[in-house]
C-alpha cells in the first residue's frame, strides 16, 4: 500500500497516488489497507487518508483540492463513511463538503460522478441502512462459531437487561476480536490479524466500489 499519514486533523495531506481513498480514522486506515489489498492486484495503485473524524470530510476535501495542484496525475478519489443512524444524511453530508471545494459529487451512494475529477461516496453498511463498517465486519463471520457464542453473550446481557451499548455490532466485534489468538479491540486491528472474511457477500458492494475507484486510473 502507499504510506498514508496521521500527523492530525489539520495537516495537509501527501498525495503519494494518483487514486485516493479518504476514510474517517487510523483504524480505517489500517482496516481499508487490508481490504484494498484483498480487491485488487495492484493495491499500491491506492493511496488510503483518513480525514480525522467523520466531521472533518470538508476540512480534507480543501487540503485534497490545495495538494492537487502539485500533483496533476491525480485520477479519481473514494470516501468511505459510516452511516450512523442515517445513511441519507451521512451522504448528504460527505456531498455537502464534496461541493463546498467545487469538485463535483456523485449522484447516488456507490457511484461516481461524471467530472473531470470523477469522485465516488459509499456509506457503510449499503447506503441505505443505518450502522457502520462494524456492521460489515459482523456479517461476513455470521458463521463462524465464535460468532455464535458473541450472539449468546449478548442475547444474555439483553435477557437481563445489562446490555447498554447504543451500537450492537461494535459491541460485537469488539467480543469477537477478544477470542483472537492475539486478542484487540479494535476492527482494522482485527483486519490486520484476518479476522473478517473479506470474501463474504457483506463486503460485495464494498468491493465492488474499490474496483470502480480502480479502474478511474487506467
Amino acid at each position: 500500500m502507499m504510506p498514508t499519514e496521521g500527523q492530525g486533523r489539520q495537516s495537509r495531506p501527501r498525495l503519494e497516488a494518483d487514486l485516493l481513498l479518504l476514510v474517517e480514522g487510523r483504524d480505517e486506515v489500517n482496516l481499508f489497507e487490508k481490504f484494498v489489498q484483498h480487491c485488487l492486484d495492484d493495491a499500491q495503485s491506492v493511496q488510503v487518508l483518513e480525514v480525522g473524524g467523520k466531521k472533518q470530510f470538508r476540512k480534507r476535501f480543501e487540503l485534497v483540492k490545495t495538494d492537487a495542484r502539485t500533483r496533476p496525475t491525480l485520477r479519481a478519489i473514494g470516501v468511505v463513511r459510516d452511516a450512523d443512524d442515517s445513511a441519507r444524511s451521512s451522504f448528504q453530508s460527505v456531498c455537502d463538503g464534496i461541493r463546498s471545494v467545487g469538485y463535483e459529487p456523485p449522484g447516488a451512494h456507490g457511484e461516481f460522478s461524471n467530472a473531470e475529477l470523477p469522485i465516488g461516496v459509499f456509506i457503510v453498511p449499503d447506503g441505505s441502512r443505518g450502522g457502520a463498517i462494524e456492521t460489515l465486519c459482523r456479517e461476513s463471520v455470521r458463521e463462524d462459531s465464535a460468532a455464535n457464542c458473541v450472539d449468546e453473550y449478548l442475547a444474555c446481557l439483553t435477557r437481563h437487561a445489562a446490555l447498554r451499548s447504543r451500537n450492537e455490532d461494535k459491541t460485537f466485534t469488539h467480543a469477537y476480536l477478544a477470542a483472537l489468538e492475539d486478542p484487540t479491540a479494535r476492527v482494522g486491528e482485527g483486519a490486520q490479524q484476518r479476522a473478517w472474511d473479506f470474501r463474504s457477500p457483506a463486503f460485495a458492494d464494498l468491493s465492488r466500489f474499490i474496483r470502480a475507484l480502480a479502474s478511474k486510473g487506467t
